[in-house]
């Protein structure tokens, strides 16, 4: 058996022995999600181990997305307005030319998710896909890599009137619903806020998602229409009334979430900005010394902008939502905030609730508090998920149960270290998972339990339910994706956009195909 020590292959130029010596099975990956990680992930695997190679050309990879179309997050949540963000998509393009790799889109791998729940979040049906269990993609391959993301909005339970409670009020959102409307994701397509009859609008949470969700609000037309927003969204956002958008944290500006270049933008938006209260700043200048990235971001949050007539964006902070306040239509009216403290703790500065309250106005609100994962199978020993975290649970990329790595099973992205981090981050978060997994691969499967539901010899070929999807048009592969995406940039041409025009629905999509 080929075997090398992992300290060895670091310092090495890495895998480089995998590509002359290699166990008798073949490597067949499953990828369950068709997101950056995904495809980084795919594309890590097939570049090491080049076709050209003997151990190469038995390489394949299968990515398997619940959605009929690719790219995941870059799609479906990158802001509109940043196109160079969306570059990684072209990481996709090139594996679709490799013939080792596979794409199955239309698929929903694991137990069939419930019926939209009262928040519409908890988990969305995808009635067209082809539901199929993960046990049965399982036996076909030697290694499965879970990419799929984060598609849950984490809950403000303990506020009256929010999506998680059992009464929420009109017009306050998760940015997860908004963000998917305004990008064209298939399930928000019926959200449609009026937003002709917003004037105020509080967004809890000061990460990017808040800021994106800001500035999408605020922008000028001009700004927007040469983007891939759908035409319906411009639309939309051409009856706007918005004049103001709050992003409210509970702690202070030196525990921002959001990078300086989001603020940048924001900034130079061309709306008013008062900036920060002078206390503040001082406190938190004092916090940062030392820290230089932080001390710029503080340094741009310390400007004012005027635009006399113009919109505005606030930044409030030292806030807790306790309540959103219904109007006589049973929409959201206006905000009950707790004020906070900064108390010192083991955990570092922390927020603490006094008695003080106060009330704000809004006709909108957006829940920006962050995102988390679902389980894609239930209590599977495939798949083990902290629920209390969100996320599968994983030691740098290898899913781990109660015993230790579930060999064979690993994961990526979001759904491994939760939603930080940039797209690069999410590079090199796949790239890593990438060597340990044919670390394992080229130890010859170590410690692999014979019965385990991820066999070292794989069953041949893909699930009899894929080939079946495959010959009556259910699972949507590479040609038909190219289908897709030409019909949706010919329509973005008809419509004079210089993007495309993407298919609101699934079954626009699927219309494509016949």
């Amino acid at each position: 058996m080929f075997r090398l020590s992992r300290a060895t292959l670091r310092a090495r130029h890495p895998l480089r022995a995998y590509y002359t010596t290699a166990p008798g099975a073949p490597l067949k990956v499953a990828v369950i999600g068709a997101g950056p990680s995904g495809f980084y992930a795919a594309s890590r695997i097939l570049q090491l181990l080049p076709a050209s190679s003997d151990l190469g050309s038995r390489v394949k990879v299968d990515m398997y997305e619940r959605l009929p179309t690719p790219y995941g997050l870059v799609r479906y949540g990158v802001a509109p307005d940043h196109p160079e963000v969306k570059n990684c998509q072209h990481k996709f393009d090139e594996l679709a030319s490799d013939s080792r790799f596979n794409f199955f889109g239309n698929v929903s791998v694991g137990t069939e998710p419930p019926s939209l729940s009262r928040d519409r979040l908890s988990s969305y049906a995808y009635p067209h896909a082809l539901h199929i269990p993960l046990p049965d993609v399982a036996a076909h391959y030697n290694a499965l890599i879970f990419t799929y993301g984060a598609s849950l909005s984490n809950p403000l339970a303990s506020v009256s009137g929010s999506t998680s409670t059992d009464s929420p009020l009109g017009n306050v959102y998760p940015a997860l619903a908004f963000v998917g409307w305004y990008n064209g994701h298939p399930a928000f397509a019926d959200l449609n806020p009026d937003l002709s009859t917003i004037k105020d609008v509080d967004v809890v949470g000061q990460g990017n998602v808040a800021l994106d969700v800001a500035r999408i609000l605020l922008s000028p037309l001009s700004a927007l229409d040469k983007s891939d927003l759908p035409q319906n969204i411009l639309d939309a956002l051409a009856k706007s009334n918005v004049e103001r958008v709050r992003a409210v944290g509970r702690r202070g500006p030196a525990q921002v979430a959001f990078t300086t270049k989001e603020l940048r933008e924001m900034v130079k938006l061309g709306v008013n900005f008062s900036g920060v209260d002078a206390g503040l700043m001082t406190q938190a200048k004092e916090m940062a010394k030392g820290d230089r990235p932080r001390t710029r971001m503080l340094g741009l949050m310390d400007t004012s902008v005027d635009v006399p007539g113009g919109k505005t964006f606030e930044l409030a902070f030292l806030r807790s939502p306790v309540a959103f306040l219904p109007d006589a239509s049973n929409n959201v009216r206006g905000v009950e905030w707790a004020i906070n403290e900064l108390v010192e703790s083991e955990r570092g500065m922390i927020a603490r609730a006094t008695d003080a309250r106060e009330t704000s106005v809004a006709q909108m609100v957006i829940e920006s508090v962050g995102y988390r994962s679902e389980p894609i199978d239930g209590p599977s020993a495939i798949a083990p998920f902290d629920e209390k975290k969100g996320r599968l649970n994983n030691d740098g990329g290898r899913v781990l149960d109660n015993e230790g790595h579930v060999n064979g099973a690993y994961a990526a992205g979001w759904v491994a270290r939760g939603p930080v981090g940039v797209i690069a981050s999410t590079m090199q978060d796949a790239y890593g998972l990438v060597e340990a997994l044919l670390e394992d691969y080229g130890e010859g499967w170590p410690d692999r339990p014979k019965g385990s539901p991820i066999p070292v010899m794989p069953e041949a070929g893909v699930p009899e339910a894929i080939e079946r999807g495959l010959k009556d048009g259910t699972v949507v592969d590479i040609p038909r994706w190219l289908r897709i995406d030409a019909a949706e940039r010919e329509l973005g041409k008809k419509t004079g956009r210089e993007e495309r025009e993407k298919f609101r629905t699934v079954e626009e999509m699927l219309e494509v195909l016949g």
